[in-house]
């Protein structure tokens, strides 16, 4: 994005924790989000591979990106931390029937201090298929995590939105790594996955969360 990160940071507490970088969580974490998309892939071919030959890429608006969890969200929690913005990157696309996927991603893979931060946002038509886009990420998500060495353990008593959501914690060897969120309003699917950092206190994961989900219920319709 190209707004400047505030001068004033937030203070880490114990409700907001960086953890301990491994170079395995990188891999892991990016094995989960791959799942995701893979599964999410194979269901547009499911249904019929006309969607995947008339996807169309499109520049995001003012409007996607405010409803986007980026890098700028996170470093408000982090001290001494100045990310590289060339690190982060934005997509969207857009299919036949008027739906689209956003996706942002930012990985400094080469700077142990730096968080993974990916955010995905899903517009359907109908809320029978926004649903399906909803347990799609979640099955993916676990296809991802089939090692067993990265656990998600749900915290749905820290944060709820939506007419369905999921709040876990990302644990390491037993240790708090970082947070997925998943979560589904009418039509519109959310999802944020964190590593790095840990969000553990109810305030916190709402300041954190949400502008951005107000932004995503400005979004027009498909």
């Amino acid at each position: 994005m190209d707004s400047e990160i505030p001068p004033v940071l937030r203070k880490e507490s114990s409700a907001v924790t960086s953890a301990p970088k491994k170079s395995r969580t990188w891999l892991i974490v990016g094995l989960a989000i791959f799942g995701t998309a893979l599964l999410g892939i194979l269901g547009v071919v499911g249904v019929g591979s006309l969607f995947v030959l008339t996807a169309e890429e499109q520049p995001l608006s003012l409007n996607d990106k405010a409803a986007m969890l980026t890098i700028e969200d996170v470093v408000l929690w982090m001290e001494d931390f100045a990310p590289d913005k060339s690190k982060e990157s934005f997509s969207k696309t857009k299919y036949l029937d008027g739906t689209y996927d956003m996706e942002y991603e930012y990985e400094d893979s080469s700077n142990q201090a730096a968080p993974y931060v990916y955010c995905s946002i899903t517009l359907e038509k109908k809320v029978s298929d926004a649903l399906i886009s909803y347990k799609a990420y979640h099955a993916g998500l676990n296809i991802g995590l089939a090692s067993g060495e990265l656990e998600q353990v749900e915290r749905n008593d820290l944060f709820q939105w939506g007419d369905a959501s999921r709040f876990c914690l990302l644990q390491l060897d037993g240790s708090p790594t970082g947070i997925v969120f998943t979560s589904r309003k009418g039509t519109r699917v959310f999802s944020v996955t964190i590593s790095g950092i840990y969000f553990d206190d109810s305030e916190a994961i709402k300041e954190l969360l949400g502008e951005r989900l107000r932004a995503l219920e400005r979004l027009p319709a498909p």
